[in-house]
Formats: structure tokens, sequence, C-alpha cells
């Protein structure tokens, strides 16, 4: 059965059965329609399949980003196995009680750096989170490395800044549902979001080797950096969410590569608090602040995350769950359709080019749930990018 056979034979269900209140959940579903192909979303890249020929990083990242962070545990990423640290002595312990111990210190900085890792959703709910703690510390600019940078008009971020949603042209990793969720919480708790990451004029010429392209990379984020920070208020405190090494205060590498926050640090003279959730990982059941591993440079970022290890259940991390979202079953009239399909709630009231709550992969026979906060959506079923 091909895709147009499926559409066909399941469009008289979904107009019947449109509204799907699942048993015992404070959660309604109304499906949106009969399933569209992904170049009908305009997003097609979004919705491919990773490839035998994709790097297992890019795989990992793209099993990640279709809410399958299983699949992309099963390639093999590092990032989804321990990496054990020492426990900072008597810190506190749990999601809630580290926040604080973080805001707690924030409360002198005024500009916050916290890292995640570009495959590990659970760090972006430390970052709304984070939003959160922040915000009566008179933190009211969110600059990701994700937003859409534009050369001559105005920023993705700033042209939809009246939307109380993400929309799916903010960023790259924004698309992500954990991601978007995050964005949405800036957005409600009143934050103005800035993009950073270097437009085309500022990147290395093609061609140039490692080291030069990061070094104009990091000089350029720096750069976009400085000048936010300048046309801010003077009680206005700013919270910077980046990927991996950004955050680095110090040089890194054989080549000494010196990264983002240390440039920032000497094009300003201000100080921030750099925040890691990359360099731990452990077996145990909650997070915990940790020393820096002795592998690292000295003063390399100011705090250490160490989360535990993702866990799953029926192939969606468990951590979800924790924060209160209902495992949701896919609506039966799109789960007879025998095919692949990729399925998305967005939050009623939000149109199809906001980022979803949730977005799940799925085979013919997988019992996967979505994950989901109480409350009304409206769910779409794409089917997946071929090629």
């Amino acid at each position: 059965m091909n895709w147009r056979q499926a559409i066909a034979g399941i469009a008289v269900l979904a107009s019947a059965c449109a509204s799907v209140p699942p048993p015992g959940s404070a959660v309604t579903l109304e499906v949106a329609g009969a399933p569209i192909s992904a170049e009908e979303t305009g997003q097609a890249f979004l919705y491919r399949l990773p490839g035998a020929e994709d790097p297992a990083g890019i795989a990992a990242q793209t099993w990640s980003m279709l809410g399958r962070e299983d699949r992309a545990a099963m390639t093999g990423d590092s990032e989804y196995l321990p990496q054990p640290c020492t426990p900072v002595p008597d810190a506190p312990r749990g999601r809630e009680s580290v926040v604080a111990a973080i805001a707690q210190q924030a409360a002198t900085s005024r500009v916050v750096i916290v890292n995640e890792s570009h495959t590990v959703t659970r760090h972006r709910e430390t970052v709304r989170q984070l939003l959160g703690a922040l915000r009566p510390l008179g933190f009211s600019v969110y600059a990701a490395e994700t937003f859409s940078n534009a050369e001559d008009e105005a920023d993705p971020v700033a042209q939809h800044s009246g939307l109380a949603w993400p929309h799916l042209v903010d960023g790259y990793y924004s698309r992500e549902p954990a991601f978007g969720n995050a964005v949405r919480e800036a957005k409600r708790l009143g934050y103005r979001l800035a993009a950073y990451e270097e437009t085309p004029s500022q990147s290395a010429p093609d061609g140039s080797d490692r080291t030069s392209s990061i070094a104009a990379r990091e000089t350029a984020q720096a750069a976009n950096l400085a000048v936010i920070l300048a046309g801010m208020g003077p009680e206005e405190r700013l919270l910077v969410h980046v990927g991996y090494s950004h955050a680095a205060e110090t040089p890194l590498g054989q080549h000494g590569d010196l990264w983002m926050a240390a440039r920032l640090k000497a094009a300003t003279g201000i100080d921030p608090l750099t925040v890691s959730q990359t360099l731990c990982s452990s077996e145990g059941g909650e997070v915990f602040l940790a020393l820096l591993p002795e592998d690292r440079p000295a003063g390399m970022v100011d705090i250490v995350l160490s989360h535990p290890l993702t866990r799953f259940e029926n192939g969606r991390p468990l951590w979800r769950r924790e924060t209160g979202a209902i495992a949701v079953p896919i609506p039966d009239q799109l789960r007879r359709t025998g095919q692949p399909l990729i399925v998305e709630a967005f939050l009623a009231g939000e149109p199809l080019d906001a980022v979803p709550v949730d977005r799940v992969y799925l085979e013919p026979g997988e019992d996967i749930p979505l994950l989901l906060p109480p409350g009304s959506y409206r769910v779409r079923a794409v089917v997946p990018a071929t090629g």
C-alpha cells in the first residue's frame, strides 16, 4: 500500500472520528484530517528519516527531532552512555533544587550561558525551568544559538515577536518539541528573543580549515551578543542558550580553540556564569551538581550538571512523564493506515506552522504514545519524506 492509497482509505475515518478523548486522561485530541506528505508541509527535510549514509551523530540528532530518542540511543551515540562525575559535596540534588541553586548563583551575574546536547532533549527542559527561575532576577532577553540570524532583514524571532507560540522557521533545533516548549515558556514569561548566530558575511571563507572556521564563528557569535548587550537596559540581564563547547571560558583541544564564552568575556569585560549539561551523566535517578572532570581545564565552566541517563518506556523518554506529561495513544484511525507516520500534536488554537508540543515517529505495529501535558490538541500525521 502506498501513501496515497492509505490516505484515501482513512479519509472517511478521520472525518467521522475527529475528536478522540483518551480514557482516563485530561487530554483531548482532534484529528486534523488524513495524513499528508512531507512535501505538503513545506518543511520536507524535517520529516526525513535517517539514512544508512548518515554519520551516527547526525542520525542520532534526526531521531531525536522525530521524537525517538530511543533510536538515537541505539546508534551508540556517546551522549546516551555514562560519563560519571563526582558530586559537589553537600550540594543540593534533584531537578528543582539544582535549578534553584543555579538561580542563586546567577543573582549577581548579568549574563548566564547554559549549554545543551543537540540530541538529549532533557537539557532543553532544564533551560525551560531556568527561564522561570531567572525571570524574577531581571533576566529578560533569551538568546539561543538555534535562532536564525538574518543578514539583511529582521530575524525570524523578531518578526514573530507578537506570537505566543514558537514558529517553525524561528530556528532549526527549536523545531524539536522540547526546545519549542522552552521557547513557548520564554514568550509566556515576557522574554525578548534574540538571534546571535554568525551570518554568512561573518563566516570563514569557503575551504577554510577547522581552526579558522571555529575562530570566525566564535568571534561572530561573541560580537553579535555584545551588540545585543549594548542595546539592553542597565537592569536587564541575558540568558544565552548554546550547544556544547560554546560555553567554554578556556581554550580547548590541541589547537587551543577559543570558544564564544571566552571571546564574549574578552570583548565586553562581563564574566558570564557558565553552565554545562554535556560533561557528565550518571546511572543514578536524579540530577546533581558535579565537580568539573579532571581531564578538563580548570575554569572551563562555572557549574556542571550531571543528568541521569535517559531511560525509555514504550519508546519515549521517562523524564517527560516526570514533568507531568500523559501518555496518550495515537488515534486508531491513524494507526490503521499500515504505514510509517510522524504524528504531531499542536496546542488547540495554535496553527500548524507552530512547533508542536510533541512529535513522534512510529511504524506499523509499534505502540508508541504521544506525551502531552493536560489540555486540548489538534493532531496531524505526516508521511516521512523519501530519499
